[in-house]
């Protein structure tokens, strides 16, 4: 009985933490690309708008540690496209539904043994 209550403690700081990742990502995302639209005259000039992109791109990676966001990430970087998708939200919410899946498929498994 006391180890279950200790998996349920473990489980739920996790789901915390996940949580807190998420939020933050989703809000830097969100931010960044509606700077992106708004301000697009300052962003638009190649070295500000790539070095906006860069810092963006490395803290979104220091927040998810993935590579696939990451890589979705780079689209910024593409002048035009870059410029009318909100990348940097798609890819934290793909991010969220990938790591929100496998966190449930290990929450099932772990009640399935015990």
């Amino acid at each position: 009985m006391r180890t279950l209550e200790l998996i349920k403690q473990d489980g739920s700081a996790k789901n915390s933490l996940f949580k807190l990742r998420a939020a933050t990502a989703l809000g830097i995302s969100v931010v960044a690309d509606a700077l992106d639209y708004f301000a697009a005259a300052l962003f638009g000039v190649p070295v500000i708008g790539d070095i906006f992109d860069a810092i963006i791109v490395s803290l979104l990676y220091n927040i998810t540690r993935s590579k696939m966001s990451t890589a979705v990430n780079m689209i910024e970087f593409i002048p035009i496209v870059g410029d009318f998708i909100p990348v940097y939200t798609l890819s934290t919410l793909m991010w969220i539904a990938k790591e929100w899946k496998s966190n449930r498929k290990h929450i099932e498994a772990e009640t399935r043994i015990k």
